[in-house]
């Protein structure tokens, strides 16, 4: 099998950024030698000390689907869109502009209150290349105003557990397909069943897309609806948030499965 995971939220905790409770299911899927894949809105300059961290040159579907890293490489799949992104914000309309704070309205500083990351941490969220993650403070009616926007400049705007992130052509799932057929075609074989797991709406198309796919419970925000699946049995939700209920998660599907250790890639 493939897994492909959000972090935030889902891998990691939502308030402390650590995996430690999904450590079981890690070496589980490293020993077996199935390929782990992030799909996370952070940028390639944050997935660095995570892939150190996991002990495993994982590639990532970066910024909420903007671009793809292979474990360090060059190789993306989209074009530079950030300083098109931050130029059409400027020229939205000055009501609806000033209810949008996006990362590139912060400092490192600014960020890090936000999040709760080290400002080095949040300087390495301030590098960015396909997205622009931020906080949306109207009510609902001025967001769906905001969306529309967006949608009528070629952009689309959305919402992860923590920010409204703004991008063009960023998709999960459409990078998930990538990533998948890549990793068939060096592998010389098929990886199926495609597992994925998240927790929030930017993870939802993602989820749907996937052979099995999980919702992992956050409390920190509303649940998402019954997705397209769900009623079948072939989405699933944790009954535990984060890195627990993602070990939890990744284990029972496993022991269904039970993928052979015939030395596969470490993804």
């Amino acid at each position: 099998m493939i897994v492909f995971t959000d972090l935030d939220g889902t891998l990691l905790d939502h308030e402390t950024y650590r995996f430690d409770a999904a450590l079981p299911a890690l070496e589980t899927l490293a020993a077996r030698g199935v390929p782990l894949v992030l799909a996370t809105s952070k940028t390639a300059a944050e997935i660095g000390p995570i892939r150190q961290a996991l002990g495993r040159d994982v590639p990532a579907i970066v910024e909420n689907g903007g671009g793809i890293d292979w474990a360090g490489d060059a190789a993306v799949t989209s074009l530079d869109h950030y300083s098109d992104i931050r130029a059409a914000l400027d020229a939205m309309p000055p009501r609806l502009r000033a209810m949008f704070r996006g990362f590139g309205d912060m400092d490192e500083a600014g960020i890090a209150s936000l999040t709760g990351l080290s400002e080095e941490r949040a300087g390495r969220a301030r590098r960015r290349r396909y997205s622009e993650p931020g906080v949306f403070s109207g009510i609902e009616a001025d967001r769906l105003e905001f969306l529309g926007w967006l949608d009528d400049h070629g952009l689309k705007g959305a919402q992860g557990g923590r920010f409204l992130t703004i991008g063009r052509d960023t998709s999960k799932a459409r990078r998930m397909k990538e990533v998948r057929a890549e990793l068939d075609r060096r592998l010389g074989r098929p990886l199926a069943p495609v597992v994925a797991l998240g927790d929030a709406e930017n993870d939802r198309e993602m989820i749907e897309a996937a052979d099995i796919g999980v919702v992992v419970a956050n409390p920190a925000h509303a649940p998402l609806p019954p997705l397209a699946g769900e009623a079948e049995g072939r989405i699933r939700r944790t009954a535990v948030p984060g890195p627990e209920g993602w070990n939890a998660a990744v284990l029972g599907i496993l022991g269904e499965y039970a993928p052979p250790t015939h030395g596969g890639a470490s993804g």
